[in-house]
């Protein structure tokens, strides 16, 4: 009557936003006892608001069952609740999913179509494969219902169905097909929904319904449907190049005709990706119509017409260029667009229509979006996404790309592209200093005509200082100095001004310059130098000479600034060009060209230039640098009697003396591997002792097979014992060492014995059964290519020549290098997108793919039969009627034991009166009379066992005090109502003790810490052993525990397999309770084993086990608190909201009730109770403790003293008290609270 409503729960929400944790958590509560309760109306409504919960992030599996109730609600407000909440929560692996088919297949036959919709909208989402297997033949069946409405959902779940159970579509395809006919516009629809998305993997299973499919087209205006049917039929047309003619027509109306935008794309779409355009006739007409069509999307405001209007240009681009170049400037127009999707589509079509007379119109305009012009309005205009460096490295990939495509067949004007390289340079703002390097050497090389421009450009970024200002910066593109001073130095016959590049490539900074370019730097000062140096020979004298002179020792100053790199590569080629120019220095300084004068008779200066000048020119520029073919190698003859893959020199027999040219490496301790100088590879101990080899490589023709005599065999032998001693590296195998290996090495015995490894048997393996992959162009393999490279070296971007370059003498071009210097095979590096992975929308269709629907059904084709399942009202009728009959069995059991005793008792008289009886009293209703009947329960032969064990034990104390208490004995043990023993000590329990086998148990908390809005997880350590009578061992020894709404195992089947007589093995097995922790949660499960007695008899076990879990085992290990903390957590009543309390009655000696209670009772309340003892008083005690959910739990255990007037007045001294505790508990749980005091009953009851 005033539990919280949905809308209740909403506002509260949105009231407590401070702690809308903590409210939450409240109304989880509540909802945890409406969700049990016997009205409809308060479950349901406990249902919808979880549902709510779960949309804002809160688990609500553990409700799965109460779910399943809803939804069978008669109810229709109730039934929608419930199938919103499966949709909602239900998964692949909920449990429950199995008790849903009969409910599913009830409300599919209701009367009331409503009823059916949402059985039937609920099943879309929470199908499973034994599910579609199921109803299938019952949705198949609802395909002739007389309502559309139900003829339409129906068709659309049996999508669904496909996907899970693929064998239905081909069972249910006639069917399905029958309803293309539908008198009903939306069942039509429907299908050809179904079936469009079913064709997306394989539509060739549904070319048979290409007739029903054209008559729809000519007769339906259903745009959507069209639609639908134009897209299905741009799949099948490929399939059946006939279908593109007779579908020709009533397309190029529908383009003609149609004012809807988007059945027009898929008109034309269809007709590119249908090949239309390309089958002849008005293919031409078409393609203009379409392109004009196409216009219209392009100029319209609309972002998503403007795109997929570019996204069809695009398509049609490669067979009509023409047209689609005629609407340039508005392509262009979009290249300035807002939005980065349209942009990057107009880029795909600008490369697309690129030719010799746009081409530099083009790279202007894209050029502009790397340097917005402050005087051009519309590139005042451009978005900040120009900014972004992976956007301005796509443009500046695109201006190469258009630029060097087929061999830079575009480019009319080189030293033009030169100087766009140069700017990209300086306006690139992104990393892409590689990328220039490549394109400037490869057309410096190329193209001889702009290699004078290109030095002289090269000239600028040489001299640029803030390129070396700003080289620890990738932005600044540094790397382009690494071309500009390879072509400087490689064409330096076209500098005006050698010296000044020279003084380029020494200036201060340049040591910051990467250390490749530094290389590079080193290279053609010697290049620029000896250029130079030769060109002063043609004019020399004296000036010559000391300019030289003077230079040379400038450089060689300088060039020692290089010296000192870290690189290796720049060190060493430093070192080596200052000493040429120290030779160069010093043969300037001291010698004289001289010549000897006949007849003067003296010796006479000349004026020519020392050799070492001329002598280094040629060591640079003796031949020209000419580009080189990519196919020039391949494209050598082989002269007349050479044979590529014959041996040039046999190989070498194996020599008496190659294993002295040894190469180790370790592997692992103890062993290493060497590769003898015959290939061998051999295999040792850590002491030296060879143990095997092998053959790593085909060098010997007679290997390890070849005869030889003992006296070869025994000398090779002597000297490799006699290398081994002498070998400071092999640990010596003889004397103490080898004692004192053989007791810590496993392998003394290897290692004491001289091994033959001569006589190890070696097998040798061929390559002839193994079937490599080859090219199937390549009929001849040479002996290189038969190696296999172990690290491939990271993939080049090929270089793009604009001529084929340099070939041998007698080489021709083949048919298909012709057509790739015509087409060019240069791919955009923007297109190469890796491929996605699938994500979590992505359908699975492949089952559904490998479904053959040409072939007709077989007459054993039929539907699957249902698997029967309860119904849920089934299930649990037949659960309460299982918990009934086993608490009424065991209420007969512990009244047949209190019957034997009360018997047994009136036949003794008490002989102690030390003896103490605990008894429970719930209700706290017992009479004086009941309680002096039941005091004289007590069995004098037991009385007298325990005074005589107590005499024993205290003799064995020596001289120690014996204890006077007289309490549950230490080694006493609890049973429980499931007939399970309970180690008090130790928490082991007995869960089976039979004659063959013997299983204990202990439970425990899967977590330490408090755990909320999750189910919390248990483990259960069991401990099996073998005491069959008979010695005989245990196999096929199975653990099988059953999931149940309550109690879910992540794995259910433990196998142990062979156990031994005697023998005891520990298994583990963790569980998540889902359900109310409270009384009555119970685990079962069954074990079975077989026992051989002989070969022929064997005996199979089946064993049921049952055992319930005891609250206490969900309280955790919490530090104790203060009495302060404890008043102060009391105090608090919203805190504890719930209670529950019981009686404990005590018969004993008045002497020892006040002991009994202070030691044992209050003990036994904490160890049922799972709390610990805060404070504790004479005759009372308080006690605290939390669960992992979270529950609090405090309580108070009180002694109370009554005078018994049957006991005064059978004069029985010192016992005329009546005396109990009483127990009260508070919590923040009911079902917790009422579990823990049932679980002190039957604690104290059993005692």
């Amino acid at each position: 009557m005033f539990e919280k409503s949905l809308t209740d729960l909403i506002r509260g929400i949105r009231a407590n936003k401070k702690n809308e944790q903590k409210y939450i958590a409240a109304c989880l509560q509540e909802i945890h006892q409406e969700i049990k309760s016997n009205d409809p109306d308060i479950k349901a409504q406990a249902v919808s608001k979880l549902t709510y919960l779960q949309m804002i992030g809160y688990d609500m599996s553990w409700a799965s069952f109460h779910v399943v109730e809803v939804m069978s609600s008669p109810k229709y407000s109730q039934k929608l609740t419930g199938y919103l909440a499966a949709t909602q929560s239900f998964r692949q692996d909920t449990d429950v999913l199995m008790l849903t088919t009969n409910l599913l297949k009830k409300d599919l036959a209701s009367g009331n179509h409503l009823e059916v919709g949402i059985a039937l909208n609920g099943l879309s989402h929470i199908v499973t494969p034994d599910l579609a297997r199921d109803l299938c033949q019952d949705l198949v069946s609802m395909l002739s219902h007389s309502r559309p409405y139900v003829r339409k959902k129906v068709v659309l779940v049996l999508y669904k169905l496909f996907l899970k159970f693929p064998e239905a579509l081909r069972l249910s395809f006639p069917r399905l097909k029958e309803r293309l006919d539908d008198s009903d516009p939306s069942v039509v629809c429907a299908v050809v929904n179904v079936i469009c998305e079913l064709a997306r993997k394989n539509p060739k299973n549904y070319l048979s319904l290409a007739p029903q499919l054209f008559k729809l087209l000519n007769t339906s205006s259903n745009n959507w449907m069209l639609i639908k049917i134009i897209k299905l039929f741009g799949a099948l047309t490929p399939l059946e190049p006939r279908l593109a003619k007779k579908l020709l027509p009533p397309i190029t109306q529908q383009i003609q005709t149609t004012s809807a935008m988007s059945l027009l794309y898929e008109c034309i779409h269809t007709v590119i990706i249908g090949e239309m355009l390309t089958s002849g006739g008005n293919s031409d007409a078409l393609a203009a119509m379409c392109v004009s069509k196409l216009k219209i999307f392009l100029e319209d405001p609309d972002q998503n017409l403007k795109y997929v209007g570019l996204l069809a240009l695009s398509k049609i681009l490669p067979t009509y260029p023409k047209l689609v170049a005629e609407n340039r400037d508005i392509i262009l127009k979009c290249i300035d667009d807002h939005d980065i999707s349209i942009r990057l589509r107009a880029l795909d079509l600008v490369v697309g229509m690129v030719n010799k007379k746009n081409l530099t119109d083009i790279v202007k305009r894209l050029m502009s979006h790397l340097l917005p012009s402050n005087n051009n309005s519309e590139s005042s205009t451009l978005p900040s996404t120009l900014l972004e460096p992976a956007y301005r490295a796509d443009i500046i990939n695109r201006i190469i790309f258009i630029c060097s495509q087929n061999s830079y067949s575009n480019i009319v004007n080189f030293e033009w592209y030169i100087a766009v390289l140069v700017d990209l340079t300086y306006v690139a703002g992104v990393d892409v200093g590689e990328l220039l390097t490549t394109q400037i050497m490869d057309v410096g090389v190329r193209v001889k005509s702009v290699r004078q421009y290109s030095v002289k450009a090269m000239q600028r970024l040489l001299s640029d200082s803030s390129l070396l200002e700003n080289c620890q910066f990738p932005e600044s593109n540094s790397e382009v100095l690494y071309a500009a001073a390879w072509i400087t130095g490689e064409f330096c016959s076209y500098l005006e001004t050698p010296t000044d590049a020279i003084g380029y490539f020494v200036q201060p900074g340049v040591t910051k310059l990467p250390h490749n370019v530094q290389a590079v730097y080193i290279q053609s000062i010697l290049k620029v130098y000896a250029y130079w140096a030769n060109s002063l020979t043609y004019n020399w004298d004296e000036d010559s000479k000391q300019e030289l002179l003077r230079f040379t020792e400038m450089i060689k100053d300088k060039i020692s600034t290089f010296c000192s790199s870290t690189d290796l590569e720049v060190q060493e080629r430093a070192y080596n060009a200052r000493e040429i120019f120290s030779i160069i220095h010093q043969n300037l300084s001291t010698t004289h060209e001289t010549t000897f004068d006949v007849e003067n008779n003296i010796y006479s200066s000349t004026n020519k230039s020392p050799s070492i000048i001329s002598e280094l020119y040629p060591l640079f520029f003796s031949y020209e640098l000419n580009p080189v073919a990519p196919k020039a190698q391949k494209k050598v003859p082989v002269p007349e009697g050479l044979d590529l893959d014959a041996w040039i020199n046999e190989p070498l027999p194996e020599s008496e003396n190659s294993e002295s040219e040894e190469e180790e490496e370790s592997y692992g301790y103890g062993y290493t591997q060497k590769f003898g100088g015959s290939g061998d590879l051999i295999f040792s101990s850590g002491s030296g002792t060879a143990i095997g080899r092998r053959r790593d490589r085909k060098s010997s023709k007679k290997g390890y097979n070849s005869e030889e005599d003992e006296e070869t065999k025994e000398k090779r032998r002597r000297e490799r014992n006699e290398r081994i001693k002498n070998d400071p590296f092999y640990i010596s195998s003889t004397g103490n060492d080898l004692s004192k290996h053989s007791k810590s090495d496993g392998l003394s015995k290897r290692v004491t014995e001289e091994i033959d490894v001569d006589s190890i048997p070696v097998v040798r393996l061929t390559m002839d059964e193994f079937i490599f992959k080859t090219d199937k162009k390549t009929s001849k393999k040479s002996k290189a290519s038969k190696k296999e490279k172990r690290h491939s070296p990271p993939p080049v971007p090929p270089v793009i020549y604009t001529d084929i370059g340099e070939m041998p003498e007698n080489a021709t071009l083949s048919d298909e290098e012709k057509d790739s210097t015509k087409t060019g095979n240069n791919k955009p590096i923007w297109n190469s997108i890796p491929s996605q992975s699938s994500g979590i929308l992505d359908v699975d269709f492949s089952g559904v793919s490998n479904v053959d629907l040409s072939t007709p059904l077989g007459a054993d084709e039929k539907f699957p039969s249902m698997a029967v399942y309860l119904a849920p009202e089934e299930v649990r009728r037949r659960e309460e009627e299982r918990v009934r009959r086993r608490f009424t069995e065991r209420r007969i059991k512990q009244t047949q034991e209190s019957t034997s005793r009360v018997k047994k008792s009136k036949s003794e008289k008490p002989k102690s009166k030390a003896s103490l009886e605990i008894t429970p009293n719930t209700k706290n209703t017992e009479n004086k009379g009941e309680q002096s009947s039941k005091s004289k329960k007590v069995s004098k032969k037991k009385r007298t066992e325990e005074t005589e064990d107590r005499k024993k034990k205290g003799k064995k104390d020596k001289g120690k005090k014996p204890k006077k208490k007289n309490s549950i004995s230490d080694n006493a043990t609890l049973e429980n109502h499931d007939n399970v023993v309970v180690d008090e000590a130790a928490s082991i329990k007995t869960l089976v003790d039979s004659d063959d086998i013997q299983v204990l148990y202990t439970l425990s908390l899967g977590s330490s810490t408090e755990v909320k809005n999750e189910p919390p997880a248990m483990i259960a350590d069991f401990t099996v052993r073998n005491k069959c009578s008979h010695k005989h061992p245990l196999s096929k020894l199975t653990f099988t525990f059953e999931s149940t709404s309550d109690i879910q195992f992540d794995k259910g089947l433990i196998e142990i397999g062979e156990l031994q007589h005697d023998e005891q093995k520990s298994v583990t097995i963790e569980f998540k309770v889902l359900g109310i922790v409270g009384a009555g949660l119970t685990v079962s499960g069954n074990i079975a084993y077989e026992i051989q007695s002989d070969e022929e008899t064997k005996t199979n076990a089946d064993i049921p086990i049952r055992f319930e879990l005891p609250m206490a085992v969900f309280m955790l290990n919490i530090p104790k608190i203060t009495p302060e903390e404890f008043k102060s957590c009391v105090t608090k009543t919203a805190d504890f909201p719930f209670t529950g309390s019981t009686s404990i009655r005590l018969n004993a000696s008045i002497n020892l009730i006040e002991q009994s209670f202070q030691n044992d009772v209050t003990r036994l309340i904490s160890m049922a109770t799972g709390t610990h003892i805060v404070e504790q008083v004479q005759g009372a005690i308080t006690m605290y403790g939390k669960s992992v959910q979270g529950y609090q739990v405090a309580g108070l255990a009180k002694l109370t003293v009554e005078k018994n007037i049957m006991l005064v007045e059978n004069e029985i001294p010192g016992s005329a008290q009546n005396t109990s505790v009483r127990i009260e508990l508070k919590c923040t749980d009911q079902a917790f609270v009422d579990g823990l005091i049932r679980e002190i009953d039957y604690l104290f009851k059993e005692l």
